[in-house]
Parts: C-alpha cells; sequence; structure tokens
C-alpha cells in the first residue's frame, strides 16, 4: 500500500490542480523575465524605462503575483529584445504552435517565420 503526499492529494482535485496550473504559469513566466533580464544585463529601473511603466509594476511582474495578460509578456520580452514562444506539455511530447527561425546579428534577435511542410493551416481537410 503506497501513501500518497498532501501534494499528491491535493492535486486529485480537478479544481485544485486547475488553480496549481495557474500558479506555475505566473511564476515559470516571472522566473523567464528574471532570467531574461540577467542575460542582458538589465535591472528593474531599466526594463522600467524601456516599458515606459514604473518600477512598481515591474516589481510585480517578477513577482509573479500578478496577473498577466500575452499582451503584457509580448511588451515585456520585445523591451528586452527578446520573444516569448510558446508550448504546450502533454503526457507524450511538447506542442509548439508554430516553428521560427532565430537569426542572432550581434545582439540583436531577428525572427523570420518559416512555415513549416508538415504545417496542415490552410489545407483542405
Amino acid at each position: 500500500m503506497t501513501t500518497q503526499s498532501i501534494f499528491e492529494q491535493y492535486m486529485e482535485n480537478p479544481e485544485a490542480r486547475r488553480i496549481f496550473e495557474q500558479e506555475r504559469v505566473l511564476v515559470d513566466a516571472a522566473e523567464l523575465v528574471c532570467t531574461a533580464m540577467e542575460l542582458r544585463g538589465v535591472n528593474r529601473t531599466e526594463l522600467a524605462t524601456r516599458l515606459d511603466s514604473s518600477k512598481a509594476h515591474v516589481t510585480q511582474v517578477l513577482r509573479g503575483n500578478r496577473n498577466l495578460t500575452l499582451k503584457t509578456l509580448a511588451d515585456v520580452f520585445h523591451a528586452l529584445n527578446c520573444r516569448l514562444v510558446l508550448a504546450a506539455a502533454t503526457e507524450t511530447g511538447v506542442i509548439f504552435n508554430r516553428p521560427w527561425n532565430m537569426v542572432y546579428t550581434g545582439n540583436v534577435v531577428t525572427n523570420e517565420y518559416t512555415p513549416a511542410l508538415d504545417d496542415c493551416r490552410g489545407m483542405a481537410a
């Protein structure tokens, strides 16, 4: 007989799992912003200036306790000269929405969309 941890018991509840996923995404986004800032050598004050916002706003983003929109995240990564790439993880692997060809020229990231050969958008069913 195996004993479930409190976390495992909690995760059996579908509503609890949904809330856990919401919080996980917020924390993951905040950590990704922090990592991008560190790699780009940008502090909170500089990011706030680039976003034309307050340092308090940037702090809220970095704490992971602010419900960010995708537009806000896109703005933050654009200010850091990064592109946010979304993916979904399933039991069998990772799903990417579209392939991007990332080109690095000096400190500039340029992105050119390259449709995949097996991309089925626009194809007859």
